[in-house]
């Protein structure tokens, strides 16, 4: 084969790698020893953003009037921004529950976590870790309300589950195509609520966000981490 050939072979499988794994997300790249953490690696700065900024590129919106004269909102990221709002909206909701950081250290076991910001309603967490043969699901929730102030921590709890529980859940997240999902929020509206899911592993991280879903791969995801807690809620309430 001569190198030409190999080359152009070279480059085709590049492409191909890349275009099924989606933006670069190796841990390597967001790992930092200077940010300042506690015991339980929950900044200790309020100031710190829970998310690289890479993962969150600002988003143009475009309404788009359809037949009925009614709109719909086309979105799409701009490369080299940062939402610089957005990402304080988020952080400020998970410094209030003293969630860790997922992203400035590597670790040795698996972990998503769902925080869902509800305009008028308060804020959750669902925090899935696995390490080695062991599941434990973390939840909180605050006083406050997801569109506005925080409040405070009201409810904590964890649950230990079972490697059935967390086959399920990845299964899900496998179907949601989770880790090859656009950066940024996929769309945006008034009022409504984030549905912002984070994963890290040994050598990867990512985090995603989507307005207020009601169906699909991602919403059930999501839905099924909110089934495992003794949550007791109207479907009203799941915006």
């Amino acid at each position: 084969m001569n190198k030409t050939l190999r080359l152009i072979l070279s480059i085709g499988i590049l492409t191909l790698f890349l275009a099924q794994t989606g933006f670069s997300q190796s841990i390597e790249k967001f790992v930092d020893s200077t940010i300042k953490v506690d015991s339980l690696n929950v900044p200790t700065d309020l100031n710190q953003p829970y998310f690289p900024k890479e993962m969150f590129p600002e988003v143009s919106t475009d309404w788009i009037k359809k037949n009925d004269s009614s709109y719909t909102i086309k979105t799409k990221t701009i490369k080299g921004t940062y939402d610089e709002f957005v990402v304080d909206w988020y952080s400020k909701h998970l410094h209030a529950m003293k969630e860790p950081l997922l992203f400035n250290r590597k670790i040795d076991k698996e972990i998503y976590r769902f925080t869902w910001l509800r305009t008028f309603d308060k804020p959750m967490t669902f925090r899935f870790e696995k390490r080695n043969d062991r599941y434990i699901l973390y939840w909180k929730v605050l006083n406050g309300t997801g569109g506005y102030e925080p409040g405070e921590i009201e409810i904590e709890r964890l649950k230990i589950l079972t490697e059935k529980e967390w086959t399920e859940f990845i299964q899900l997240i496998g179907k949601a195509d989770f880790w090859n999902m656009d950066l940024g929020r996929s769309s945006i509206g008034n009022d409504g609520s984030e549905w912002i899911m984070e994963g890290v592993n040994k050598t990867d991280y990512r985090v995603v966000s989507v307005w207020s879903p009601s169906k699909g791969n991602f919403y059930n995801s999501c839905d099924y981490l909110i089934s495992l807690t003794n949550f007791k809620m109207s479907e009203k309430k799941k915006y």
